[in-house]
C-alpha cells in the first residue's frame, strides 16, 4: 500500500535490499551523529519494542528514545 501510494507499481527483492542499505547509512550517521551543542534544558526519554533487520534476518530489539531540548 505504502509502494503504491507513491506511485510505484512494484520493487524487487534487490531493490528492496538496495534501498534497506542506503538507509542503514543514513541511520548509523544519524546514531553517531555528535551530541555536543548541550547543555539541554529538558530531557525526554521512552523506550519501545519492535521488529529490525539485523544480520540479515529480522530480530526483536528495544529502542530508546530520547528528545534532548536545549536553550535554543
Amino acid at each position: 500500500d505504502l509502494v503504491a501510494s507513491l506511485g510505484i507499481n512494484s520493487l524487487s527483492k534487490s531493490q528492496v535490499s538496495e534501498m534497506a542499505k542506503d538507509l542503514d547509512c543514513m541511520v548509523e550517521d544519524f546514531r553517531t551523529r555528535p551530541l555536543d551543542t548541550g547543555p539541554y534544558l529538558y530531557v525526554s526519554c521512552d523506550a519501545l519494542t519492535m521488529k529490525v533487520r539485523e544480520g540479515g534476518r529480522v530480530v526483536k530489539t528495544s529502542v530508546l528514545l530520547a528528545t534532548g531540548v536545549n536553550a535554543e
